[in-house]
């Protein structure tokens, strides 16, 4: 992981961290994984199995590496390129180093993936179905020629794939150390003993979960190519005994548009719901999804079939995260959050040499978390999807591009209100500084909003403003691309949402309430309509709670 942050080209990847990095069994078992994006990791167990699967064990040798980001093999979107290399020691495959990232141009319809519009696969960017790129330690010339042709930005791209390598090279050197101190057979022992552990860890954790059956759904807006339909997903939850099932039936049939979710990313977007409702803090490894089974019906939103189209892949992800927890917190409702903002992002880029060097800044926008059954959701943090990676550092958009960045606060709009409230989004302003600059936006939820929990309220919808306060203003809720073109002076405001509430408003306290009208989150009079709780100002213009009108306020409202 270190290896990867410290050589990669793109901010995208060595600030955002848009990729993850695992060592896994020579059979594609999860060992172990650095802290990176969780859906990635959750897919890298499938993409090997799927490279074994072409290959066979004897079809891999010292010193090949293989690249591959076909949907249907690796789970994600074809930006998201994995680069896999086999541990041998003693002749004998052992291991493979693997790791995933999001490259900053994968050719295609659109710079930087994300195609909000595609009908089928091949318009979506290059397919590599598990190729090998070196083999015996010597590079494939030809494909790295074709690979090189074939993206808008040539230089992050060819830096980005030298990045990953070095990381799986560094992962095969880590783990023949380890065969070098212990043997292999200590080393493959003991992963399997670690395996039978976590398992049983998770299979009693379930078992005293209540046995039962839940369901609930949602609807993404549109599929980005039939505009005037909304896609449903379903998801029902069954604990029976030691195991859980996640079941996709009632999802609604395979998008003509690019929102469809291959099932492997299914899968593991199930995967982090149910990890973080179990044994969040545990290391990742085989061992945890054991107990968890899928069913997902062919040809449908989350199983579709090649060639359907999958590039805006990820809203699906974080309503299936949602859903899955909204579902297990009728079984575990101390351990499950509420719903959290929908994935919004900016990608603003310009292509055409003519107007200056070509360059794309590619910035996932953070915004509220869920509120907990304990408390207030997260401020400000990234969608479910991406883990801990952080958005793109003020100082590096402004050192990197011609861009500046010139309000980055907390946005106190658009959140959803209860006994704890969903988290706050953000409000971050880009000044652009040169000419030709065209903008895609990420967004989802705009009709059917994120849920909230128990009485609280539903999340927020995520915002851009382009060109506030002048006569060409515009609000882009909808998601967009090529958008523009934008000159030199001109402004777009990026407002993401706030998560959903958990449990009804009225019995919030009223001490939380006082503090957020202090802070300017509220004003008084939303403090009233919202949570019936009554301020006033004392002589030296602070707020002060009012408790006998605000018990009289909240009675009312209760009869």
């Amino acid at each position: 992981r270190i290896a990867l942050v410290k050589t990669a080209y793109n901010p995208l990847i060595y600030e955002v961290q848009d990729f993850a990095v695992a060592l896994l069994s020579a059979k594609g078992e999860m060992l172990a994984q650095g802290a990176s994006l969780p859906l990635f990791l959750a897919c890298l167990p499938a993409t090997i199995k799927n490279g074994l699967s072409k290959f066979g064990i004897e079809g891999f040798g010292p010193g090949d590496i293989i690249i591959a980001n076909d949907p249907y093999t690796t789970g994600t979107h074809i930006s998201d390129t994995a680069i896999y290399m086999p541990v041998f020691y003693e002749g004998k495959l052992q291991a493979f180093s693997a790791n995933m990232a999001h490259w900053a141009d994968i050719g295609g319809k659109v710079p930087g993936g994300w195609c909000p519009d595609s009908i089928d696969v091949f318009q979506e960017g290059m397919l590599f179905p598990h190729v090998k790129l070196y083999e015996n330690n010597q590079e494939n010339k030809a494909l790295m020629e074709y690979i090189l042709a074939n993206t808008r930005f040539p230089e992050l791209v060819k830096g980005d794939l030298g990045a990953q390598i070095a990381a799986c090279r560094t992962g095969v050197n880590r783990y023949v150390a380890l065969c070098d101190k212990y043997g292999p057979d200590t080393v493959r022992e003991s992963m399997e003993l670690i395996f039978d552990q976590s398992e049983k860890l998770v299979r009693r954790m379930v078992s005293d979960m209540p046995d039962g059956e839940w369901s609930t759904e949602t609807c993404l807006d549109h599929d980005g190519v039939v505009k005037d339909k909304q896609r449903k997903i379903k998801v029902t939850v069954r604990i029976e005994g030691d195991e859980i099932t996640v079941d996709f039936t009632g999802t609604d049939e395979i998008a003509t548009g690019p929102i469809n979710i291959p099932v492997i990313a299914a899968r593991g977007s199930a995967e982090i719901a149910f990890k973080s409702a179990t044994v969040p803090h545990e290391p990742a490894n085989e061992g945890h999804t054991r107990p968890l089974k899928i069913i997902s019906p062919p040809h449908t939103i989350t199983n579709p079939s090649r060639p359907a189209p999958c590039d805006s892949y990820g809203y699906s992800v974080m309503v299936i995260i949602d859903l899955v927890t909204e579902a297990l917190s009728h079984a575990i409702p101390d351990r499950c959050p509420a719903n959290e903002y929908m994935l919004f992002g900016a990608y603003i880029y310009r292509t055409d040499s003519r107007f200056g060097k070509p360059f794309i800044a590619i910035d996932p926008i953070d915004g509220g978390g869920g509120a907990l059954p304990f408390d207030d959701g997260a401020d400000a943090l990234i969608f479910h999807g991406d883990g801990d990676a952080p958005n793109m550092p003020v100082e590096v958009v402004e050192n990197r591009y011609p861009v500046r960045i010139e309000r980055y606060q907390l946005h106190t709009e658009e959140y959803g209100i209860g006994k704890f409230r969903g988290g706050l989004g953000t409000m971050r302003d880009y000044r652009i500084l040169t000419d030709h600059v065209y903008i895609q936006v990420a967004n989802e939820l705009t009709k059917c909003h994120p849920h909230g929990l128990h009485g609280g309220h539903s999340g927020g919808i995520n915002r851009v403003y382009v060109r506030p306060g002048t006569e060409q203003e515009q609000i882009l809720i909808e998601r967009v691309s090529l958008y523009g073109p934008f000159h030199n002076g001109e402004l777009i405001n990026a407002r993401s949402a706030g998560g959903a509430g958990y449990g009804h408003p009225l019995e919030r306290d009223p001490e939380l309430v006082r503090w957020e009208v202090l802070n300017e989150i509220l004003t008084p009079e939303k403090a009233r309509e919202f949570y019936g709780v009554v301020i006033e100002t004392d002589g030296n213009g602070d707020p002060v709670l009012n408790w006998e009108k605000t018990a009289a306020c909240r009675d009312s409202r209760v009869a």
